[in-house]
């Protein structure tokens, strides 16, 4: 744990360190745990197995490893295109916070996604700050009490009803900026993901079955029901995430698996302060691909035995 164990009890603790840091403030001049919240086909058959250096990943218990992992995933993946001679050109790795495709061919972008199994899970198609205006001022209060709540001793910031009460807070917020979006604002966001990116190329590489599945982001189902004008509606019981569905002009419900959610990059701990393995924590919005198996079909992707 990046916490110190602390035995000391919040409701003493908060407004004794306060007033002896500086006797001129009251109690109210920290926020409390409450006081957060408020807030405003192919089917290419290649029998030859083909070799790879294996890559050893060791185990880490925080952060990181994720990161690690992927990039692990990119480099195999990467060797198997290559030996598999599927581009022209020799697929080269990129990656990197800036850039969406993850490797490159010649021209070609490419993004690589590894699953164990194509019929249980998701991935990601995005993880950033970079669509956060659309969740307005809905964490500014949050964010502001958070500077002041870091600077309160270790014993208090660790105390694990105090972190319970952090992080109730922050999912309450997810949910209220989720169920506060408007519908234009996540249409524009889907097209700036997908429509901008409709000639990059997908790789989802599942070990299970040792199959490359490639499809273009353009085969996405998304792009199609956007260019139509379908309406979005949000859907979900959960806090931090909404299922996206489309309504056609003729009234039909699609839905392509994909998932929009408002969490945090790393963590509670690391919003207070609490964390060795990241200085600090941020909004960000994800889109999850659920059905990986059904998008694998509706794209009619391309596939490749190794």
């Amino acid at each position: 744990m990046d916490c110190l164990a602390s035995g000391s009890s919040l409701s003493n603790s908060i407004g004794s360190w306060i007033r002896s840091a500086d006797p001129s403030r009251s109690s109210q001049g920290c926020a409390s745990p409450d006081s957060v919240l408020q807030s405003g086909h192919g089917g290419k058959d290649h029998n030859s197995p083909i070799s790879l250096h294996s890559v050893s990943i060791t185990m880490y218990n925080t952060t990181g490893l994720v990161h690690r992992e992927g990039v692990a995933n990119e480099a195999n993946t990467i060797a198997l295109l290559n030996a598999l001679n599927l581009y022209s050109e020799t697929v080269e790795q990129r990656g990197g916070t800036k850039l969406k495709e993850d490797a490159v061919a010649g021209n070609n972008k490419i993004s690589i996604k590894r699953k164990k199994s194509i019929t249980t899970g998701s991935f990601d198609w995005f993880n950033t700050t970079a669509h956060n205006d659309a969740l307005g001022d809905t964490f500014k209060h949050f964010l502001s009490n958070m500077k002041e709540l870091r600077q309160l001793p270790t014993s208090i910031r660790c105390d694990d009803e105090f972190i319970s009460k952090m992080r109730d807070s922050f999912n309450a917020l997810c949910e209220l900026a989720l169920d506060s979006l408007d519908y234009e604002d996540v249409r524009a966001i889907l097209l700036k993901e997908f429509d901008s990116h409709r000639d990059m190329d997908v790789v989802i590489n599942a070990t299970d079955n040792r199959t490359l599945y490639k499809f273009k982001v353009e085969q996405h189902p998304v792009v199609k029901l956007l260019e139509d004008g379908a309406s979005i509606v949000l859907q979900g019981g959960g806090k931090s995430s909404r299922t996206i569905y489309f309504v056609t002009a003729e009234g039909n419900v699609v839905d392509c698996g994909l998932r929009l959610r408002v969490t945090s990059n790393n963590g509670i701990n690391a919003f207070l302060g609490n964390s060795k393995a990241n200085k600090n924590s941020s909004v960000v919005m994800k889109l999850q691909q659920d059905k990986v198996r059904n998008l694998i079909d509706n794209t009619n992707a391309d596939f490749y035995n190794y």
